[in-house]
């Protein structure tokens, strides 16, 4: 190979790894960058008064949503953190997967956010607007209510609103977690550990 030829070979693999680490720059989530994230119209599960706030954009037919519960909820526990809910239903999931989350708005309204939500979660396959309602009946919910406020889409703009946010923050997919304004996409149980714990350690 003469002389040419190899400083040709050496400058493309120069270019080849200066745009491999542009693109990964783009895509990798940046950890220390920290987003305003609002924490939308739903109470919080764990401690109120935490230093540590987490804000999950999940979807109700999401089964990495459902699999991350039991991570979140250890979470939670060992770091005494607070989270907050937002809807972020795909429409990959189709229409029940917004109606989902209009309804556990209605369920908000009488005071059972967190029980239906985590019903809705348990009967994942099982999600029909007339299941819908009947979870709501399961959880002790005044039926009329709750159903008037689902068939009037009632909610629907709150729902929207999410969705807007979503959008706003560019986010991938479900479940999406901002730890103290800090995103992890997916149940990243270690990486949301050295999170926390940095935060903690301040």
């Amino acid at each position: 190979m003469g002389q040419n030829s190899k400083v040709i070979v050496i400058g493309g693999i120069i270019i080849f790894l200066l745009l491999a680490v542009l693109i990964y720059s783009s895509i990798a989530p940046n950890k220390d960058k920290i987003q305003v994230v609002s924490r939308g119209i739903n109470p919080a599960k764990g401690n109120l008064n935490s230093s540590v706030t987490i804000i999950e954009f999940g979807d109700f037919k999401c089964p990495a949503c459902k699999a991350a519960h039991p991570i979140i909820n250890e979470i939670l526990t060992k770091y005494n953190a607070s989270l907050y809910y937002r809807n972020f239903p795909l429409p990959m999931h189709g229409e029940i997967s917004f109606l989902a989350a209009e309804s556990a708005q209605c369920a908000n309204e009488q005071g059972k956010f967190w029980e239906y939500h985590d019903l809705l979660y348990d009967r994942q396959d099982f999600l029909s607007k007339d299941n819908l309602k009947l979870y709501a009946k399961q959880i002790g919910l005044n039926e009329k209510e709750f159903n008037l406020c689902l068939d009037n889409e009632k909610y629907k703009n709150i729902v929207l609103n999410d969705l807007s946010d979503a959008k706003k923050l560019n986010l991938k997919g479900t479940p999406t977690f901002f730890i103290n304004g800090r995103e992890v996409f997916g149940a990243n149980k270690q990486q949301i550990k050295e999170i926390i714990e940095g935060e903690l350690d301040k």
